[in-house]
């Protein structure tokens, strides 16, 4: 599983996130949807290993507390999809993004 670092606001990024110990063609992006983060995956081709599905993983960012106010950050995951198609993962609107990545199976 490769992660990638945080984008910034209204930056839409596309970055072939493939590790050494899985070879296919995966990518991600991460972009803003009415000010939500939202992350994208897909894979074109499986590689050499045997992967059947794929799906996009984004980090988000919530603030909590009034008096002692804190951020928490939790990961929310989009759908397995196949090869060939798009998963989809998306932070609440009070979120903001912390990082994105993919997740194959």
């Amino acid at each position: 599983m490769a992660v990638v670092a945080v984008v910034a606001a209204g930056a839409a990024v596309a970055v072939p996130a493939t590790a050494s110990a899985q070879p296919a063609a995966c990518f991600v992006k991460a972009e803003l949807d009415l000010g939500r983060g939202k992350a994208t995956s897909w894979c074109i081709s499986p590689g050499p290993r045997e992967m059947k599905e794929h799906r996009a993983v984004i980090k988000c960012t919530v603030l909590r507390g009034r008096n002692n106010a804190h951020d928490v950050t939790y990961p929310v995951w989009g759908p397995w999809k196949k090869i060939g198609e798009q998963s989809v993962a998306m932070c609440g609107f009070s979120s903001s993004t912390a990082g994105f990545s993919f997740e194959t199976r």
